[in-house]
């Protein structure tokens, strides 16, 4: 059996997140499902979602309005556009994770440079 590295397994397991939420949300809107699976969608990747809909509010704000044309009728349901702050928003989960990691990992690696410095 092969064994991965840790840095493979994280990898892996930042892919499948990733991947899963895309592919979940990409079946819920080519099945036409309700607005509340968006809202667990919206949940599962919460901090980074937020992040991404903050982002795009203020540049649509720094555009000027999106309104459609009086011509185009809206259909109902969920949009593919609807996606982009749900699978940003695990992009964001997992790269606050990682700066959360390496800030921990420099932290603990000063922390004992400190002490062999003082004991010396």
């Amino acid at each position: 059996m092969i064994s991965m590295r840790p840095r493979h397994r994280a990898l892996s397991a930042a892919a499948l997140y990733v991947g899963a939420t895309a592919v979940a949300g990409l079946v819920l809107v080519l099945t036409d499902g309700s607005p509340d699976r968006l809202a667990v969608l919206h949940l599962l990747s919460f901090p980074g979602s937020a992040v991404v809909t903050v982002l795009l509010y203020l540049t649509s704000a720094l555009f000027g309005p999106a309104d459609p044309p009086a011509d185009q009728a809206t259909e109902p349901g969920i949009a593919l556009g609807s996606l982009v702050p749900v699978v940003g928003g695990a992009l964001v989960n997992v790269l606050l994770i990682r700066g959360a990691v390496g800030f921990v990992r420099v932290f603990l690696r000063e922390r004992a440079a400190t002490r062999r410095a003082r004991d010396h």
